[in-house]
């Protein structure tokens, strides 16, 4: 019963995560489609360049919201409820089950033909929301690659590579040890920083050719 109430959870994450914030932000203020823009990536760095912040600010508030939904209604339907006993099973990996197809979502949306955003955003919300020291980790990561190149793409990259890593740090400190969950929680972490790298393959393509812009303050377009 508990693994059936989780594959509902795991859809819904999976249709919640669909909801792309960056192609519904940029519709309702500008009413424009951000994947006709810059990079054509539906993102918070794209819309950002391309429309400015009120734009990047809607798209940011909209992913947080679901990755505040995805992790604690999962919480509420499968804990809160009483349905079912955290002695029994573990709520970080109920949650991270939920935060793993709410990033599927995210990055091959059903509603928009399979062609999204990044997913580090939204990554980054449940993470914090699951686990305040694994998203410590991360943080450090992006903040280290970002002030050395200034490639936000690069910097995603690093964390998704690293976002395994973070967890099992995570459970030496708190734990002081590791354990099937940990296991469990990097093979999903992983399978995470999968599909966000998938993502940024056009990124890791430019990186190559010297040809990625790095991120400034100004929208495209602007003169300096």
């Amino acid at each position: 019963m508990y693994y059936l109430a989780l594959l509902v959870v795991a859809v819904v994450s999976y249709l919640i995560g669909s909801l792309n914030s960056a192609i519904i932000s940029v519709r309702f203020i500008k009413r424009q489609d951000i994947r006709d823009f810059g990079s054509h990536n539906a993102g918070l760095t794209n819309v950002y360049r391309t429309f400015g912040g009120i734009s990047a600010a809607m798209t940011l508030i909209i992913d947080v919201l679901k990755g505040l939904i995805v992790v604690f209604g999962t919480r509420a339907a499968l804990f809160w409820s009483e349905f079912f006993s955290v002695d029994e099973h573990s709520v970080i990996t109920a949650c991270m089950v939920a935060s793993m197809f709410a990033v599927m979502g995210h990055c091959f949306p059903i509603f928009y033909g399979f062609k999204g955003g990044k997913g580090i955003l939204i990554a980054a919300v449940c993470t914090i929301c699951i686990n305040p020291l694994v998203f410590l980790f991360a943080v450090i990561v992006f903040l280290v690659v970002f002030i050395s190149t200034r490639y936000v793409s690069l910097s995603s990259i690093s964390c998704c590579f690293a976002y395994p890593i973070c967890y099992i740090l995570a459970d030496l400190i708190m734990y002081g040890e590791l354990n099937v969950y940990t296991a469990i929680h990097v093979i999903i972490a992983l399978t995470m920083g999968i599909f966000c790298f998938v993502r940024h393959y056009p990124n890791v393509q430019r990186l190559r050719t010297h040809t990625e812009s790095k991120f400034t303050f100004r929208k495209r377009g602007e003169s300096k």
